[in-house]
């Protein structure tokens, strides 16, 4: 199996991580798309916060870094820690910045908007996820018309 093989497989599995975790954190009774339990996709995204946050301080020029940490900060959603999605956001958009045409950080980015009700903000994130990773673009269009239908209430 190729590298390239390799690395786009990583992004199918942290695509349908990302879906699980929305899925959970969203809680609007809605059942995963992929009707997979969570706990089997959330494994990788198992480690503590200090894990992730030295991971980054490690290799701060590293997006898929800030990237898992984006998927840590939102996976530990809770209603009394908001600034879980703050972190969250903080580390998906440093990722975009680091490297602008990463699709999963663009999707992940969406589902962190969405979690934090602003619905409206996360549609140019689906866009964006669905033009650099073809592989998110049923899952990105499906939360698009999502959030569009509740951006035109």
């Amino acid at each position: 199996m190729s590298d390239g093989m390799l690395y786009r497989g990583g992004f199918v599995v942290l695509a349908i991580i990302c879906c699980v975790m929305a899925v959970g954190c969203v809680d609007d009774g809605t059942i995963s798309p992929d009707g997979m339990p969570s706990e089997k996709f959330l494994e990788p995204v198992n480690e503590s916060q200090e894990y992730y946050d030295t991971l980054v301080l490690s290799d701060p020029d590293n997006a898929e870094a800030w990237f898992y940490r984006g998927l840590y900060y939102n996976d530990n959603c809770d209603q009394y820690y908001s600034n879980q999605y703050e972190e969250a956001l903080i580390s998906c958009n440093k990722a975009i910045e680091l490297e602008p045409e990463y699709g999963p950080a663009w999707y992940l980015k969406g589902i962190i908007l969405m979690n934090m009700n602003r619905h409206c903000e996360s549609l140019p994130c689906f866009e964006n996820a669905t033009i650099y990773d073809p592989e998110l673009a049923l899952d990105a269009h499906n939360w698009y018309v999502y959030n569009e239908k509740i951006c035109s209430q």
